[in-house]
């Protein structure tokens, strides 16, 4: 008896080791190998909506090409890839001839690097603070080029030229203006505006965004 409860007791007990090395060998694996995959359809799938929704964009993109390089090309002309002096100087030409006032002097001064506006520390953002910069402007490939603009006309025109400059082809930051009474005798004769004749110093800068 003892000997037959033996041999079942052991029976049972090579059975449970079968089942459960089964269980290890065979289906656990199984199990992980279904989990990982359902894993990587639902990434493919999120992936996949992603794809969808850039390759719409890009559609609607593709539809305004025409109006997006026209855009680009009036951005490159504010800020070009080089300082192109001579294009500006004729700009400012035809824009003192269309104001009728006469383009005296330009001073252009040396290149520098742009530098980067940044916050202090501690210091609690806010509406009025400056404006944050894109981050691909930098000092390797934004340059400043401080420029002086001597005009003398008619008091009201030399402000609607400074407003031109301003709003012009090429992107310019006036960022100072002083006048005096003029003292070109040609420029009184003929004032039949009734303003009067100023000699304008105008301070300010170009930029060039390098490739």
């Amino acid at each position: 008896m003892n000997k037959n409860r033996l041999w079942i007791m052991g029976m049972v007990l090579a059975i449970v080791v079968l089942v459960g090395g089964g269980w290890l060998i065979g289906i656990v694996p199984q199990l992980a190998a279904a989990a990982t995959a359902n894993t990587n359809r639902a990434n493919v799938v999120v992936a996949n909506t992603q794809n969808q929704i850039l390759l719409a964009k890009l559609k609607r993109d593709y539809q305004n090409i025409d109006a997006l390089r026209n855009q680009l090309s009036l951005l490159k002309e504010a800020v070009p890839p080089k300082a192109d002096i001579s294009s500006f100087v004729t700009e400012l030409n035809t824009l003192a001839s269309t104001r009728a006032v006469t383009l005296k002097s330009i001073t252009v001064s040396d290149a520098k690097s742009y530098t980067p506006v940044t916050q202090a520390p501690g210091a609690v953002a806010s509406k009025t603070s400056s404006p944050q910069t894109n981050p691909k402007i930098t000092s390797a490939n934004f340059v400043i080029i401080p420029v002086q603009i001597t005009v003398t006309g008619d008091y009201r025109r030399v402000l609607d030229f400074v407003n031109d400059v301003q709003m012009g082809q090429r992107l310019v930051l006036v960022s100072s203006l002083s006048t005096t009474g003029s003292t070109d005798s040609k420029a009184v004769k003929g004032n039949s505006s009734g303003s009067q004749k100023v000699d304008a110093s105008i301070g300010g800068s170009i930029y060039v965004l390098l490739n």
